[in-house]
């Protein structure tokens, strides 16, 4: 989707070039009405912003101020889409739209001076809109796509940035209730998820770190694919663990027992509720991404395999990128989750271990 984010802003801005160029080299288009009495094409130098807005402003800093703020608009965009969530089709749409309409009329203005608007609408001669151009358009359609979006979000979980937005901290237990039962419902809500990831294992100073790709669904099924340093793979099926190193030939099965499972990683898929299970308070880290808010999730009945849990959760969109599983001894696992995407079509037989011939199969 990010690319195709680019693709549309990169359309948007070809079509605003070259229609501004055929109807400024068209004579016949500098005064043409294309339906009498609605729409004219018209020749109109545009010294301002979009419709026309700061046209009469005198100043020598005009157009260096108007160039600035265009490159600055242009970076949020770019940054935000590759911020956004991958399955957040319409706002990709939205920003394609603002990236392609923005460079559009920066161009125009960098090697002008001025933007060229020709599209007139009007009512006879008792009311006309200010003229415009493709780039405008986009920019409006681009503005008017993400407040719809806004507006029309069908979740709590889909209204994430709602609670970063107010920039406070989350030390108080109302505002922690509200992040908790967001987090929750946005969770609730994913049926499942691939990714890439990279876990890295602490224990008293022996430290290394493995990545690869990883896919759940719902209820318990997982496939996780180590990549690097050793091939490996971890799949659960619903019914079946299966844990297997091709370089070591074997593969150990077990029983998946998912009415009492209470593995950590689970939670990535909804299982368990936080705000019941968990005693939540933010924790402080020097490590902390900007954008992000750290939890620590502590047991409220002791665990034996864990003390408590750390989730880095972004306040875009509150998805957790890391998970850290600190056990009781000391050991902590943390996964850093990158490239995620919701509720993919993962066909089952993903989660299915074509165990070859040759390897040894141990039953746990």
């Amino acid at each position: 989707m990010r690319i195709l984010s680019f693709l549309i802003g990169f359309s948007v801005f070809a079509l605003d070039l070259l229609s501004k160029w055929w109807v400024k080299n068209t004579f016949a288009l500098h005064n043409y009405p294309v339906v009498d009495g609605f729409l004219t094409i018209q020749y109109v130098r545009n010294e301002g912003i979009a419709f026309g807005m700061l046209h009469n402003l005198e100043s020598e800093w005009k157009a260096t101020l108007l160039g600035a703020i265009a490159l600055v608009a242009v970076g949020v965009v770019v940054y935000y889409v590759l911020r956004t969530p991958v399955e957040e089709r319409l706002l990709f749409l939205a920003m394609g739209l603002l990236m392609g309409g923005i460079l559009g009329n920066f161009v125009d203005r960098l090697m002008h001076g001025y933007v060229f608007d020709f599209i007139t609408l009007h009512w006879k001669d008792a009311f006309a809109w200010p003229t415009f151009n493709v780039a405008d358009a986009a920019i409006t359609s681009g503005v008017f796509l993400i407040l719809f979006k806004t507006f029309t979000a069908p979740d709590p979980g889909s209204r994430a940035a709602v609670l970063p937005l107010v920039g406070l901290s989350l030390a108080g237990g109302a505002e922690m209730s509200e992040l908790v039962a967001q987090l929750q419902s946005r969770y609730d809500s994913i049926s499942s998820f691939e990714a890439k990831f990279q876990q890295r294992f602490e224990d008293h100073g022996i430290e290394f770190t493995e990545s690869g790709i990883v896919l759940m669904k719902r209820p318990g099924r997982m496939y996780w694919e180590y990549k690097e340093p050793v091939r490996k793979y971890f799949v659960a099926d619903g019914e079946k663990a299966f844990f297997y190193v091709p370089d070591e030939r074997q593969v150990l099965v077990s029983d998946l027992d998912l009415e009492n499972s209470d593995s950590p990683l689970l939670f990535l898929l909804g299982r368990g509720n936080i705000g019941r299970d968990f005693e939540v308070s933010e924790e402080i880290t020097e490590t902390q991404r900007p954008g992000m808010v750290s939890l620590r999730l502590v047991p409220k009945v002791p665990h034996p395999e864990f003390a408590y849990l750390l989730l880095e959760v972004s306040r875009n969109d509150l998805l957790i990128s890391q998970l850290t599983v600190v056990e009781p001894i000391g050991q902590r696992n943390e996964y850093r989750l990158t490239d995620i995407r919701l509720n993919p079509k993962i066909p089952d037989r993903r989660f299915k271990l074509d165990i070859p011939s040759h390897v040894e199969v141990v039953e746990q």
